[in-house]
């Protein structure tokens, strides 16, 4: 006679779903706190950069007789906020018809905003205080009305082909959508914003034709007064007469490039938060291995070229695009890797990468180039720290 106790019931095949399925956070929670970390960045920052107008009165004048056209003069911080309303209501509209016209989509409202708020605040805007007439940058670019309309192609391209189309057909993201549209539409400004000549030129020159920001090379020793008085110059406050410090213009306020680097201080604060809250879920390991790995970078060019470790340090750990890239783009979930270790090797190989695209090119947005060449490693990095099945 069969024992009716050792009979399995239909029930007791159901497996119970694991405690990481049934826990209190969900990736739509993930999310809002994620646009709610961005948008205080994007407000604080907006309202430290109100009392610039770019471009200034100066650079106007300037533009005028060299019969440069296309600037609207507003506050730098209308211009970031127009932006956010751009990019956000492009990605959100763009998620809403492709959930509803395709069946295999959803709609990820939350989602999309975040995207449109990570393109915004890595969309660089301002006129440097040294720009004038003689510079071969694409200024209208960075500033209004032109900034509007780039945004809001970067952010219709990435939601459509790169958070889209790129997982849906190729079946996961390869590549960081906000990154990858960036450099993308920006391709046909190569020659005046990724190669070197164009961003190095000897001091004091009014030659356009020797380079377009009066860069010093990072490629060499860096001398702090020289170095540093060109990274004031650059992101002070453009009307001032007397230059904010090296040390607060790296570390609080900056009125040029990555609105969402404008203020370390800021992004530290806003991202230590995030990870505390996302503590489970947040990839920091890529972050701390990054940053840690852009420090020892910047120690052995000290040692290669010489000059002073700490402005070296300062502008390669507190540049806008690093400080920015490394919290909030260096941790998307999709396009980096699972495992722990993989996540270890890719910040390391992100911040090397990092260092030597803005020393040997003078490329101060190095970072996003070098996140798109680390996104194609993480399938293999992926393999690296997954354990083998029991038994096998």
């Amino acid at each position: 006679m069969t024992n009716q106790s050792s009979v399995e019931k239909p029930k007791d095949l159901v497996v119970s779903q694991p405690p990481q399925i049934t826990g209190t956070m969900s990736k739509t929670r993930i999310m809002n706190y994620t646009f709610v970390a961005l948008m205080i960045i994007t407000i604080v920052t907006a309202a430290m950069w109100w009392q610039v107008t770019t471009p200034t009165q100066s650079q106007m004048e300037s533009f005028a007789t060299a019969e440069i056209t296309g600037f609207y003069a507003m506050p730098l911080g209308a211009i970031l906020l127009i932006n956010a309303l751009i990019a956000v209501g492009v990605a959100v509209l763009s998620d809403f018809i492709i959930g509803k016209a395709a069946v295999d989509s959803e709609i990820n409202t939350m989602s999309a905003a975040v995207f449109g708020l990570i393109v915004t605040l890595c969309y660089s805007l301002g006129l440097p205080g040294m720009a004038r007439s003689v510079e071969v940058m694409p200024l209208q670019a960075l500033s209004a009305p032109m900034c509007f309309i780039y945004v809001a192609i970067i952010s219709f391209f990435g939601l459509v082909f790169f958070k889209k189309l790129q997982g849906g057909l190729l079946g996961r993201k390869y590549l960081n959508p906000a990154a990858a549209a960036k450099f993308i539409v920006l391709l046909p400004f190569l020659f005046s914003v990724f190669l070197t000549k164009e961003h190095w030129a000897a001091y004091n020159t009014t030659d356009a034709s020797l380079g377009g920001l009066g860069m010093p090379q990072l490629a060499s020793a860096i001398d702090k007064n020289m170095f540093g008085m060109y990274l004031q110059g650059c992101y002070s406050h453009p009307g001032s007469a007397n230059p904010a410090s090296l040390e607060s213009v790296m570390l609080l306020t900056k009125f040029h490039g990555w609105p969402g680097g404008a203020s370390s201080i800021l992004v530290i604060i806003v991202g230590a938060v995030l990870i505390f809250l996302l503590r489970d879920y947040f990839k920091w390991k890529v972050t701390a291995s990054y940053f840690g790995s852009v420090a020892v970078m910047s120690v052995i060019m000290t040692g290669i070229y010489g000059g002073d470790p700490m402005t070296r340090l300062l502008f390669e750990l507190f540049i806008g695009s690093s400080i920015f890239l490394g919290f909030f783009m260096a941790t998307d979930p999709a396009t980096t890797p699972y495992t722990k270790t993989g996540q270890i090797i890719f910040g390391i190989g992100l911040g090397v990468l990092t260092v030597i695209i803005q020393t040997y090119m003078n490329f101060f947005g190095g970072a996003l180039l070098a996140l798109l060449i680390m996104n194609f490693t993480v399938p293999l990095l992926d393999r690296i720290g997954i354990h083998k099945p029991f038994g096998r």
